[in-house]
């Protein structure tokens, strides 16, 4: 199990204790009811809490998602821009993933660079795209999006990594995992394009062979979960633009429509309307 991971889980165990909650009463506040065998695995660490989840923990505990995580100095660095990993990822398997990820994507077309957006912050980067590509009503076309800054997606199936960044030569690559929900792919593309549009490769790479099974562990001197937290940032306001997501509550303010509406889970939506003072957090 990974240190982060069993922090988390340290975390969401002390909030869930503050409120006299058990475990399956925590499970049953939950969207989608996980198991209270699931929580358990958080709590000890044997799972790492996925985004959805994560999202969807900090609304029903009444707490910032950032308090659910560890502080970013305490943090041990890892290479890759890993996102939603489920479980510590084994290195030499990832290692083999990505080469054989690399060599299939250098063979693929490239996408047409049609937009280019200077990096400013999470919202005005994200509102800056959706202005050139004439976005004007939701659902956001996140993969028309992604194509037109010139990053080519390639779907891979790997069930411990959600999606990842990375330059090849041929070009910016997007590994995003197939076999997830459409809502977790779609927010996974816009995390991903974050970080590129951010401009978070001054300060984050990926290696191959035996130069990656070194770092993947953690070695690499510049990780920041404020990279992160930003990219998160980007993605919520990509996939559920503030005007967009006004206008539309203003004719229903049911967060399950709105979810459908843009494409993106009832978590995810949940968390928005509360971040847009929308709707009050629920205890």
């Amino acid at each position: 199990m990974s240190s982060t991971a069993v922090e988390v889980g340290q975390r969401i165990r002390a909030a869930r204790t503050r409120r006299g909650w058990s475990q399956a009463e925590l499970a049953a506040r939950l969207a989608g009811q996980p198991t209270p065998t699931a929580i358990s695995y958080w709590e000890s660490g044997r799972r790492s809490v996925g985004l959805d989840d994560l999202i969807e923990l900090a609304r029903v505990l009444g707490l910032g998602i950032s308090e659910l995580l560890p502080d970013p100095r305490e943090q041990r660095p890892v290479g890759a821009l890993l996102r939603a990993v489920a479980e510590q990822v084994d290195a030499q398997q990832l290692a083999e993933q990505l080469e054989a990820f690399a060599k299939d994507a250098e063979q693929r077309p490239r996408p047409s660079l049609l937009w280019e957006v200077a990096p400013a912050s999470p919202r005005d980067t994200a509102e800056a795209l959706l202005i050139a590509a004439g976005v004007k009503q939701p659902p956001v076309r996140i993969e028309e999006l992604v194509a037109g800054c010139g990053i080519l997606i390639h779907p891979w199936d790997f069930e411990d990594v959600d999606g990842l960044m990375v330059n090849l030569e041929s070009g910016p690559v997007v590994w995003v995992n197939k076999t997830q929900a459409q809502t977790r792919q779609r927010f996974t593309l816009a995390h991903e394009l974050g970080h590129k549009l951010l401009q978070h490769f001054d300060r984050f790479h990926l290696e191959f062979g035996n130069e990656l099974s070194q770092h993947a562990t953690g070695s690499h001197p510049e990780f920041d979960w404020r990279a992160e937290r930003a990219a998160n940032d980007f993605a919520a306001n990509l996939l559920m633009p503030a005007v967009m997501v006004r206008e539309a509550f203003a004719q229903n303010e049911d967060a399950q429509t709105l979810a459908a509406l843009f494409k993106v889970s009832p978590a995810a939506m949940g968390f928005r309307l509360v971040n847009l003072r929308l709707t009050e957090p629920a205890f």
